[in-house]
């Protein structure tokens, strides 16, 4: 075993590399970085193989070895030269092109079913074997090393992950259940064995350059919950033992608790809106769907954004089939240069057993005042009132107001 790794060692090819971390983000990209073992000379070429074929080149980072040049290699390791006549797949301009390489010198020339391709500048060159997109080898050149045997700290960029954050809640007695789950898929096509595995959630700007996907399947997997702790201007989300991402998708447990809810009743000109509101006390959430319960019943399901704790939410998840609405704009006067008096009529119908409240949201253009109100409002902002308007039990209420605008 000694023998044969300081055979590899020798011939400066890396095979192989330490359990690396790897942190995901919600755009497609992970930074993934790792530990490779190697002897060094003073100068000399090292491969790096069985790297993603989705790799941003330009975003490699190795501490400690003063590199001179990175050269992306085929699958195998194989040179430009070694893969005229095969079929390759060539990624330049943020797009990615297939057929038989036919020149790879002075400048690259591909055959492909649409005519001969010319590159003048590339990012990498992919052969993969016949059904397997296969991986990618790094052939790094360094200058001014010390010799001897090294741990390189390798980091990078690739596309082909993600990870996607979802919730069920159930509805109970004035509290409802919160579990949440975080699928996580690798389509690079390279398997992780073991990982350190972050999460970030927040509103990261990504590399522009793009990489190439693959089909994933679905694999459920129990996990331990992450925990959870700031991280710039972001959150980080970290499981504490280590994960085998291969290629896939798996599914880890992300939280669970209990919240007090409340459900209200919400009409702003259209149908009658189902909102079920909730304080988040439990960790940062990130964006996702949340999927409502009751019982065997779902209720309906709503986007989430990234919820700090102490946040409010408040989310739509359906349409009161008995309780409708109707708004009339009764009369519009001019009283000058751009300044009008409107009458609105609001009616509230109910077909249930018990009376409820709706809230009534009213969108008022310029600069407004409420001259006349048959029910009291609040002022939400420059352009938006709230009525609370009670509605009884298999009948009706109905709101008017006068508003004097200008534009």
């Amino acid at each position: 075993m000694l023998k044969t790794l300081l055979l590899l060692l020798v011939a400066g090819v890396l095979t192989g590399a330490a359990s690396p971390s790897v942190t995901i983000y919600s755009g497609g990209w992970a930074h993934v970085v790792g530990t490779w073992l190697t002897l060094l000379g003073e100068e000399g070429d090292l491969r790096f193989k069985g790297l993603p074929a989705t790799l941003l080149v330009d975003s490699v980072q190795i501490a400690g070895l003063p590199v001179t040049r990175i050269v992306p290699l085929g699958e195998g390791g194989s040179t430009l030269a070694d893969l005229v006549g095969t079929q390759v797949t060539v990624y330049a301009g943020g797009g990615a092109y297939t057929g038989k390489l036919v020149a790879a010198s002075p400048v690259l020339a591909l055959a492909t079913a649409e005519g001969l391709v010319f590159f003048p500048s590339y990012e990498r060159v992919v052969a993969p074997p016949a059904g397997d997109p296969g991986g990618l080898t790094l052939q790094v050149s360094y200058r001014g090393a010390t010799p001897g045997p090294a741990i390189l700290r390798v980091s990078y960029l690739a596309q082909g992950f993600s990870w996607a954050a979802s919730y069920a809640a159930t509805l109970g007695e004035g509290e409802l259940s919160l579990n949440g789950l975080v699928a996580l898929t690798n389509t690079t096509g390279v398997d992780y064995p073991a990982v350190r595995l972050n999460l970030v959630a927040g509103e990261v700007y990504l590399p522009a350059s793009k990489g190439v996907g693959r089909g994933a399947r679905a694999v459920p997997l129990a996990a331990e919950a992450f925990d959870v702790s700031p991280a710039f201007e972001y959150h980080r989300y970290t499981l504490p033992g280590p994960v085998d991402l291969s290629s896939g998708t798996f599914l880890h447990p992300f939280l669970s608790g209990t919240l007090p809810y409340r459900r209200a009743y919400l009409f702003s000109g259209g149908p009658v809106e189902i909102r079920i509101r909730f304080t988040n006390t439990l960790v940062p959430l990130p964006a996702g769907e949340v999927r409502f319960y009751e019982g065997d019943l779902f209720l309906g399901a709503a986007p989430i954004g990234h919820t700090p704790v102490g946040n409010e939410v408040d989310l739509g998840v359906g349409v009161a089939f008995d309780l409708t609405g109707e708004r009339v704009l009764e009369s519009r006067e001019r009283l000058g240069e751009g300044f009008f008096r409107d009458m609105y009529r609001i009616s509230l119908r109910s077909a249930k057993d018990a009376p409820v409240e709706v809230e009534v949201v009213e969108s008022i253009p310029g600069a407004w005042t409420i001259t006349r109100a048959t029910l009291p409002y609040e002022v939400l902002d420059a352009g938006r009132v709230l009525f609370r308007v009670p509605v009884p039990a298999g009948g009706a209420t109905i709101l008017r107001y006068t508003v004097e605008w200008r534009y």
